[in-house]
């Protein structure tokens, strides 16, 4: 995995004065550009098309958009406040299309209370993080699920962050690491047709009602950095780890399940490619996991999640199908099958495949079979759920709804 570089930090009077020079805002824009570039020249292997070439700029797009994210409403720990990164809109790092990412800066200098109301979302993890895995922040300090917080007879629950927990503090509380810088919330959205994500309230105590002081020059100059830096870092980063599994790729083999520095310690990641084509499948076949959670889905060379919102680009543990024999067979072709379990690779001949074995006692490896896309049905067994097209076109539109519950306009 590459490892991601950062400026070195600037004194304040220089950064006082890049900012009101112009240059400050040069360098972010020189910063995009070279964002640019990258993607222009990153080699796309078989996959080379116009058409994935236009989604990377549209990958680039969302990245300024997280970037700016970072200048504006997640620079400031002395006032908090939500960001989803990614969503649907703004993809990056194979993000699981199961999930509601949320984001909001913190700092070891001060306390945060976290009200929220669980409504009926399957669960949700908190972590207190130093920051992004591409910019080279790994660190990931506490952690707690809904499963460890006392809620209501209404869903409602208080969570406190602190780097100490006060003597008089009965309640659920998660330490605040002398290097942390951020607080996530990764939702697990496991019945797209029913579940309501959770709501989550931040705040700093002693900061209600309090305004921020006024903004320096300084620290806006430090905040454009940021947004440039996090678009440069995050496109090259990503998408050089996406070209190593393609170079690693092996036909009819497929990675290990592992836990990554930087990702939360309960999931199993495997990652690997796929290649594909126009009349071939491939069929992946694991041992369902003794896992709370598991989940499977296809992503690009641009290392995101496939459109999950108006194709079946992921199956998870409750939308699969698990054979009478225990095992789960998930079909990867480019037209549907007719089969209850299919990933639908829109087109693309090769790209990322990945599963998550979340919160699991087992670790199974998985198998990759490709047939002939005429052959699939003797390739499965016979209690493999069949889906009509009309079946199908329900369940997508399902699918779409759920993601604008999900993600409303902020």
């Amino acid at each position: 995995m590459p490892d991601a570089t950062r400026r070195a930090t600037r004194p304040a009077f220089v950064q006082r004065e890049r900012l009101l020079d112009g240059r400050a805002w040069q360098d972010f824009c020189r910063d995009l550009e070279a964002a640019g570039r990258h993607i222009l020249a990153f080699p796309l292997g078989e996959a080379q098309s116009e058409e994935l070439r236009a989604e990377g700029f549209r990958y680039l797009l969302g990245l300024v958009r997280s970037g700016v994210a970072q200048a504006l409403e997640l620079s400031d720990p002395d006032q908090p406040r939500w960001v989803r990164n990614p969503d649907s809109q703004a993809k990056w790092g194979a993000e699981n299309p199961d999930n509601q990412y949320l984001w909001a800066r913190i700092g070891p200098h001060a306390a945060y209370r976290i009200r929220g109301e669980r409504h009926d979302v399957f669960d949700f993890l908190i972590e207190v993080k130093q920051g992004y895995l591409q910019l080279g922040d790994a660190g990931v300090y506490a952690t707690c699920t809904s499963h460890d917080l006392a809620f209501d007879a209404d869903g409602r629950f208080e969570l406190l962050l602190a780097a100490q927990r006060p003597s008089d503090w009965r309640g659920d509380f998660l330490a605040i690491h002398e290097d942390a810088r951020y607080v996530a919330v990764r939702q697990y959205l496991l019945d797209w047709e029913r579940e309501t994500p959770a709501r989550f309230e931040i705040t700093r105590v002693g900061g209600e009602g309090v305004p921020p002081a006024p903004l320096t020059a300084t620290e806006l100059a430090e905040r454009i950095d940021r947004a440039g830096e996090w678009a440069l870092a995050t496109a090259r980063f990503w998408t050089q780890w996406a070209e190593q599994l393609r170079e690693a790729w092996r036909p009819r083999q497929i990675a290990p399940a592992r836990r990554y520095a930087g990702g939360a310690p309960d999931i199993y990641y495997g990652n690997d490619a796929f290649r594909l084509g126009p009349d071939e499948a491939l069929i992946f076949e694991s041992d369902a996991p003794d896992a709370r959670y598991w989940q499977i889905g296809l992503g690009d060379a641009w290392f995101r999640s496939l459109d999950y919102a108006t194709r079946q680009t992921s199956l998870n543990h409750l939308q699969a199908h698990v054979s009478n024999d225990g095992r789960v067979r998930v079909v990867i072709a480019h037209r549907d099958p007719g089969v209850r379990n299919w990933l639908d690779t829109g087109g693309y001949a090769e790209g990322l495949l990945q599963y998550r074995w979340v919160w699991t006692r087992t670790n199974p490896q998985p198998t990759l079979m490709c047939v002939d896309f005429a052959e699939l049905a003797q390739a499965l067994p016979a209690d493999t759920p069949r889906i009509t097209p009309d079946e199908r076109r329900r369940a997508i539109a399902a699918r779409q709804r759920h993601v604008l519950r999900r993600e409303p306009v902020s």
